[in-house]
């Protein structure tokens, strides 16, 4: 229990040398697991508290919504719904995801292994623990002041996840941050030149009919 202490204050404050201290001692993939689902859990429950300050904050606006459209209620996920997509969609992401960067890693040079890689990405997860305090704080501001707030605070969550993938990235395979961002950044760029790609060959396809 003192070492996942240990490795959960590192990477939130001391990443780098706690990442390559956690592939010295070759922390599991089971730990690492633990903490995915509970930053799954907690992310969860902050989308849960979050759904009700963007219903109260569309409520602010009187004739907003359209008398022919389903209600903000109807549109939103049970909790239960939206705790399972969260822990699902959380555990399928982390290996999906992982197994991509490792592939372009590898490509670019790394010498990690999967299984580093999947450790490492899951403490990287880390920081959307936070999410559920952010629910909170967004519930206790309430209305448009609460839906801000949340973005803001979210979105700093994403870069300093993104931060943390760069520096798992790097230790796990041993090479520059340059190469880590780049690898990170590349699958998104190819994705981005596919759906352009599709796009072009859609819009022509159409106009030939």
């Amino acid at each position: 229990m003192t070492d996942l202490l240990e490795n959960i204050f590192g990477t939130l404050f001391r990443p780098a040398s706690t990442f390559r201290r956690m592939l010295e001692e070759r922390t599991s993939v089971i730990t690492a697991a633990i903490i995915v689902l509970i930053a799954c859990i907690c992310s969860g429950a902050g989308s849960i508290l979050t759904q009700s300050v963007f219903m109260s904050m569309f409520a602010e606006f009187p004739g907003f919504e359209p008398a022919t459209a389903p209600s903000f209620e109807e549109m939103m996920f049970s909790p239960t719904a939206s705790m399972t997509l969260s822990v699902v969609g959380g555990f399928i992401s982390w290996v999906v995801i992982t197994g991509i960067l490792h592939v372009v890693a590898k490509i670019l040079g790394g010498k990690g292994a999967f299984t580093e890689m999947l450790v490492l990405m899951g403490f990287a997860m880390l920081p959307n623990i936070f999410q559920a305090p952010i629910g909170l704080i967004a519930i206790l501001s309430g209305g448009l002041t609460g839906a801000f707030i949340s973005m803001g605070l979210v979105g700093i969550l994403a870069i300093w996840v993104l931060i943390l993938d760069v520096l798992a990235i790097r230790e796990a395979h041993k090479f520059s941050t340059g190469r880590a961002i780049a690898t990170l950044v590349l699958p998104f760029v190819v994705l981005m030149v596919l759906v352009f790609i599709l796009i072009i060959v859609g819009i022509f396809l159409i106009s030939m009919l």
